[in-house]
């Protein structure tokens, strides 16, 4: 039985409550959800979409005010005109798929091996939980703080201007990402699994490739999809550590179209264009993977 004391069992609604309710009677939910999804949608893809109809407009038109939002004069050998006033664009091309593909290979592998080590084997003073996390703590520090001191190793070992160099620096940084991504995956292994591989016969090698790694393969692609994509972007070191047209990826060749008298805006855009849309494809194709990737949990027990 209640006293005079004892809460109200209904209160009156607040403010914030009375507006809910408002605005649910009026259907202006879905008006306002979908309302921030377009604004979204628009606020995201439209440079996209600038850049690619840039693509097929001249200078003039590109560089005109009021601006023309349809490329109404296409110019379709704008695509050949990089080629042939930049031929050099095309060994960029090839060091950014060079280099972007050793890296991703390498510092999967790497961050696999040693995230599964970490969870699979015990070790003194807690070191399994201090070591991923100094291992991570190399991401906090901003990367201009380490190109000082990275140019003059490199420097000394004659890896500057090489696409080893640059491969060296994105498996240094990337590898802290894939050791923490795939940590979790290799927890959610079972360790009765890797036992009883073991009873079979197995190494803890055997193991590992055998039972565990196609256990976690969202995981491993879902850590490949990052790395491709941070590496084929990367502008800070490839601009210091790459400075000859030898050793230049795509990022690098784009910032060479602004010098000191002129901006080539065309063959930016073509350029750009160009850079953008292996990324795009290659998430597009792997967005299962990706989605995936981000649950953390997509392992059956």
């Amino acid at each position: 039985m209640a006293t005079e004391d004892s809460p109200a069992p209904y209160s009156e609604p607040s403010t914030v409550e009375r507006w809910n309710d408002r605005v649910t009677e009026l259907g202006l939910g879905k008006v306002l959800v979908y309302g921030g999804i377009g604004t979204f949608l628009v606020w995201t893809l439209f440079p996209v979409y600038w850049l690619v109809t840039a693509t097929l407009k001249t200078r003039d038109t590109l560089l005109s005010f009021p601006p023309h939002w349809l490329p109404y004069e296409m110019e379709v050998g704008n695509f050949a005109q990089l080629f042939a006033q930049r031929p050099e664009f095309t060994q960029f091309i090839v060091n950014s798929i060079t280099v972007t593909i050793l890296t991703t290979i390498i510092a999967t592998f790497v961050g696999a091996c040693a995230a599964y080590g970490f969870v699979t084997f015990d070790y003194p003073y807690n070191l399994d939980f201090h070591l991923p996390f100094y291992i991570l703590s190399t991401r906090f520090m901003p990367p201009i703080a380490t190109i000082i001191p990275l140019f003059v190793i490199f420097r000394d070992f004659g890896l500057v201007n090489t696409l080893e160099g640059l491969v060296l620096v994105y498996v240094m940084f990337n590898i802290p990402f894939a050791v923490w991504m795939m940590k979790g995956f290799f927890e959610e292994v079972p360790n009765s699994l890797v036992e009883s591989a073991m009873l079979d016969g197995h190494t803890h090698m055997g193991a590992f490739v055998k039972i565990v790694l196609p256990l976690v393969k969202p995981g491993l692609l879902a850590s490949a999809i990052f790395t491709v994509i941070i590496t084929w972007n990367e502008l800070l070191f490839a601009i210091i550590l790459a400075q000859n047209s030898k050793a230049m990826t795509v990022p690098v060749g784009l910032a060479s179209f602004i010098t000191k008298f002129s901006v080539q805006w065309v063959n930016m855009s073509v350029a750009a264009t160009i850079a953008l849309a292996p990324v795009l494809v290659f998430a597009f194709i792997a967005r299962d993977q990706l989605v995936q990737g981000f649950s953390m949990g997509a392992v059956e027990k």
